[in-house]
């Protein structure tokens, strides 16, 4: 840990991979450094770690390439899931003239309190995590959304509960414990049910601290709900899929990707069996991801976590544009015409961060976990591709691709 500012901010934890002082394009040569802002002591600590080491692995593989413009550092600030420490942090981003992107932030609050420092600055800043359908307005449009929304994520979710002769009715239980993400994954399942099926919902909401939740299951089941849909946190899953379990409940059972994870198969126990989970990180026994995987193992000693690869390929988008716009400028020098608009430099060569975002944003990457592309008007991520996992034995395992909407 490195004391930096004054104040909370002195807590905040840096961590480095620094090249040391060369030419350009040689080991050691000029240093352009991508910036993590992750949760890696708060309760996202998992999925923080995870995207540091998929960032990191990613800068591995672009600087063991020959001939490189320049060579590229990991710079790692935490801000424990704190919104207030997270602006904190993306403010020392900005600040830092050789950060040019940066990856994350890691959960839904600390990515809207962070953003007004990453516009006013013009850096591009890509999350894989945070999923809300919207955040506040920015005027530079550097921020970019590089994962499917909670909203997005209904469409999957609909098409695995209802696509199936032995369910007609969907069940919807939305717990405001879950905060907005539990709101708009379970609102979004409702509105989209009758628009992308023949079935019917019956949709029950809570309010927050609800801990009793026996009469609202009672009423699920009794409209004839034949599948069942959980958004909320983990102790309101675990509850749930406890109450189901002891009324022998079979049918479908699916709560939303903030849920899943070690505390629900803890607090659900043998309950937690035959739960499933639509979510838009991959696995790493997903096809495509052996190579990935393997490089992990090698310099973690462990498989990829979930988000580890989004943020692998995300890295690794911002890299090649950081090469092609590095390779126009230095074209454009050779040929006497100038600078394009799209590659112009900043005074010590490196491209600047609002060419990086106008690159970013017009960039169609091929990544180990999807098709990255952006939506012109909001920077959100084109498609709805997402992974399909269940409960069994105690475990998590992957099932494949979620089911991909028609059209």
């Amino acid at each position: 840990a490195v004391a930096l500012g004054a104040g909370a901010f002195a807590a905040a934890r840096l961590t480095r991979d620094e090249p040391e002082a060369g030419g350009d394009g040689t080991p050691g040569g000029r240093r352009l450094i991508i910036g993590v802002h992750a949760d890696l002591t708060g309760p996202l600590s998992a999925a923080g770690r995870a995207q540091e080491r998929g960032a990191r692995l990613a800068v591995d593989r672009f600087n063991a390439l020959d001939a490189q413009p320049f060579r590229l550092a990991v710079k790692v600030l935490d801000d424990r899931g704190d919104p207030a420490r997270s602006v904190l942090v993306a403010e020392e981003f900005a600040r830092d003239p050789e950060v040019v992107a940066v990856i994350g932030p890691t959960g839904d609050e600390t990515a809207g309190a962070a953003l007004a420092a990453y516009d006013e600055a013009v850096l591009p800043v890509l999350t894989v995590s945070a999923l809300l359908m919207a955040f506040p307005e920015r005027a530079n449009g550097a921020f970019f959304q590089a994962s499917p929304s909670y909203a997005e994520l209904s469409f999957p979710v609909v098409h695995r509960l209802l696509l199936r002769p032995d369910v007609e009715r969907l069940g919807i239980l939305i717990d405001r414990s879950g905060g907005q993400s539990a709101y708009q994954a379970g609102y979004t399942v409702n509105l989209m049910t009758p628009q992308l099926t023949t079935g019917t919902t019956h949709p029950r909401v809570v309010p927050a601290g609800t801990t009793v939740f026996d009469p609202v299951v009672a009423d699920l089941l009794s409209h004839r709900s034949d599948a069942v849909f959980y958004a909320g946190d983990v102790a309101g899953a675990a509850r749930v899929a406890r109450i189901l379990a002891g009324l022998s409940f079979t049918g479908p059972r699916m709560a939303q990707l903030t849920v899943m994870g070690a505390q629900f198969l803890e607090q659900a126990g043998a309950a937690a069996e035959g739960w499933e989970f639509v979510a838009p990180f991959t696995d790493a026994g997903a096809p495509g991801a052996a190579t990935f995987a393997a490089a992990h193992r090698k310099r973690f000693g462990a498989a990829p976590a979930a988000w580890s690869a989004e943020a692998y390929d995300v890295t690794g988008l911002v890299a090649r544009e950081l090469a092609a716009l590095t390779d126009a400028a230095r074209k454009a020098t050779a040929s006497a015409d100038g600078a394009t608009a799209g590659a112009a430099p900043s005074g010590d060569g490196r491209p600047t961060r609002s060419a990086l975002t106008a690159a970013i944003a017009g960039a169609r990457y091929e990544g180990i976990a999807r098709t990255y592309a952006f939506d012109k008007e909001r920077q959100q991520l084109v498609g709805q591709d997402a992974r399909l996992y269940r409960v069994e034995k105690g475990r998590y395992r992957y099932l494949g691709p979620a089911p991909k909407p028609e059209g």
